[in-house]
């Protein structure tokens, strides 16, 4: 679910984008939004992976997921049973 509102997020931006560039042309700004759109949208898609990326290695979504599963007891028992049956078939 929440890659999904990830990808959905994405595209928002790029809409959100569009529009902004749309607005300052209005507003007397000679932009050329075929020019500028897509060189804006991956350079952010880009500054995007980067912060991932650091994020990731500096270990904030595994001391994250730790967190989560220390305030959802019913998910650690669910994963202690599937460590039981895991162990049971082995």
């Amino acid at each position: 679910m929440s890659r999904t509102a990830g990808y959905l997020a994405l595209v928002n931006a790029g809409m959100i984008l569009f529009l902004v560039l749309t607005r300052l042309e209005d507003y007397g700004m000679d932009i050329k939004i075929e020019s500028y759109f897509l060189p804006i949208l991956l350079g952010g898609f880009f500054i995007l992976a980067i912060f991932g990326w650091l994020e990731d290695s500096l270990g904030f979504h595994h001391l994250e997921r730790e967190h989560i599963e220390k305030r959802n007891p019913y998910m650690k028992k669910i994963l202690d049973k599937l460590d039981n049956i895991e162990n049971k078939l082995k």
